[in-house]
């Protein structure tokens, strides 16, 4: 199996070199996906998984769409990373604008029947359609799976139609169910909205017994541009109980204020592994976030360059001093953070 590999390996590398002025490149593929696809399907998707697109690639894509292992391919966290699947599936949708639909209908039905994967899968399955394919066509196949037994994949559903409905009367009817993941989710869906009811919403799930609700909630409030969102995530992250410590380190991370670097240069060393793990993916994303900021003021400071020559350089040290630099030292046991000034 391993020498029939390297064999379809060394001629997908052929065809995709000569793909362009060689004719029979096309039907040498068509034949592989037909007599042997397990083999076929492993080499396209490496191919598949990268940013490049052109004729050999779009080919890859049809190809790949024939064949029935496909949607195990996407759906079932065991093939890769949820970011993978999607990559993929735009590929796919590129080359067939129904394929979200085909893909949906894979999901359980109104019926409780046609379930062509397990949980794990069907979850996943919605997570990439919330992501990648856009509008309100999918609320029809879909929008029962809001009230599915299984809380997994009742979570993602209430995520996908909510963010499509956009509607806080729709959020707070799913705030009554008893997980905290659907109401969190139901929270998460309306994001963004600046309407009276939506803020009155959010403002009454800071009270909720669960922290990732808070948490969500404090998102949500700071997306609307309510003040005082910050000290109430300094709060969380003075409780006793953990969990809410590690939901405002998250928090802080999902706000991405560098604000928040002191709490969380305190939070990196808590007691609790959950809190000090939250902790360090915050601190990581503010820097990540510092680090655009810093492209692009770069990219703009080259901009007045080419326009005012005369003035960049002032504006270029002026902006280098309010951006400061930021360093993150991790030896496993401590955390250094320094910075210009």
């Amino acid at each position: 199996m391993a020498a029939a590999q390297h064999l379809i390996d060394d001629l997908m590398a052929r065809a995709v070199a000569e793909f362009d002025t060689n004719p029979l490149c096309g039907q040498l593929l068509r034949r592989l996906s037909n007599e042997v696809p397990d083999q076929f399907c492993m080499a396209a998707l490496e191919y598949l998984a990268s940013n490049e697109n052109s004729n050999f690639h779009r080919l890859l894509s049809i190809l790949m769409l024939r064949q029935p292992s496909i949607y195990d391919q996407l759906m079932n966290p065991l093939y890769g990373s949820k970011q993978r699947a999607i990559h993929l599936f735009r590929r796919l949708l590129a080359v067939d604008p129904s394929f979200d639909l085909k893909l949906a209908r894979r999901l359980p039905d109104k019926h409780g029947g046609q379930a062509f994967c397990d949980s794990q899968s069907a979850a996943r399955g919605i997570e990439i359609l919330d992501e990648a394919s856009s509008g309100r066509r999918l609320l029809p196949i879909l929008g029962h799976l809001v009230h599915s037994e299984d809380v997994r994949i009742s979570a993602k559903a209430t995520l996908l139609v909510g963010r499509r409905l956009q509607n806080p009367e729709w959020a707070a009817r799913q705030l009554k169910r008893d997980d905290a993941r659907i109401r969190a989710n139901a929270i998460e869906s309306i994001w963004g909205l600046k309407s009276p009811r939506a803020k009155t919403l959010l403002e009454q799930c800071l009270t909720d017994s669960s922290g990732r609700v808070k948490g969500n909630s404090l998102v949500g409030l700071h997306l609307i541009g309510e003040s005082g969102v910050a000290p109430q995530v300094g709060l969380l992250a003075a409780n006793s109980d953990y969990g809410l410590r590690s939901t405002a380190a998250w928090t802080m991370g999902r706000i991405g204020d560098p604000c928040f670097m002191p709490n969380l240069n305190a939070l990196i060393r808590d007691d609790h592994p959950q809190v000090r793990g939250a902790a360090l993916r915050s601190l990581i994303e503010i820097r990540r976030i510092e680090s655009k900021t810093a492209h692009a003021l770069a990219a703009r400071a080259e901009e007045a360059a080419r326009a005012a020559p005369e003035v960049v350089a002032e504006k270029v040290a002026k902006a280098a001093d309010a951006f400061g630099a930021i360093d993150i030292h991790l030896d496993g046991s401590s955390y250094a953070m320094g910075s210009r000034g």
